[in-house]
């Protein structure tokens, strides 16, 4: 019933979000239009902000992982990109009105299992011994580098879907070897006291 009513208020605010801006919508707005009292939403969230966090967070749980090709991490993005897509307004006045932090977490959450997965099957693939604290640097790095190709498209007002997917595309031939290449750097300068020299 929870998850429920968490839905019913999602889809308010959402529906609202789709005829005025964030700063016109109110929680008396939300509840009025889901039929339910302000004491019901503070007992789901803290504000409106917690609701959009839980629409992201909620987003990216949902992501059928099943249908998704974990050998190609561009197929995780098109999803992403998608939802993205279709949820502009929601994204957009959350970027730009409230916090892009929100909306950064949100983007880096759903590609990690994609570059964390690729990492994964590289550092397989090599002779050497990788440590996991190894794979999980790489595998930041790839996260940082497509996340921040999706925000910046969202930056400039989600103009060109395509064109973001063009630098993924890009993103993923530079990295061809390069992934293989920074395990093995890291592996074979795998010693104590290493930060001391800088």
């Amino acid at each position: 019933m929870s998850l429920t009513t968490k839905r019913a208020l999602a889809d308010s605010f959402e529906k609202l979000l789709s005829k005025r801006s964030f700063d016109k919508i109110t929680v008396k707005d939300i509840v009025e239009d889901c039929g339910v009292n302000r004491q019901t939403f503070y007992y789901h969230f803290h504000d409106i902000y917690d609701l959009i966090e839980w629409i992201f967070q909620d987003a990216a749980d949902n992501v059928d992982s099943e249908s998704l090709d974990y050998d190609d991490w561009t197929s995780g993005l098109e999803s992403l990109l998608k939802f993205l897509q279709d949820n502009r307004m929601l994204i957009l006045n959350a970027y730009n009105s409230i916090s892009h932090v929100v909306v950064a977490n949100y983007i880096k959450k759903g590609l990690h299992p994609y570059c964390a997965a690729i990492v994964r099957r590289q550092a397989d693939d090599m002779k050497t011994e990788n440590t996991q604290e190894n794979i999980d640097f790489v595998t930041d790095i790839l996260t940082l580098s497509a996340s921040g190709l999706v925000i910046n498209w969202i930056g400039q007002q989600m103009r060109s879907g395509e064109d973001t997917m063009r630098s993924m595309r890009q993103l993923k031939i530079a990295m061809n070897g390069s992934i293989q290449l920074m395990l093995r750097n890291l592996s074979e300068n795998q010693q104590p006291g290493l930060c001391r020299e800088f």
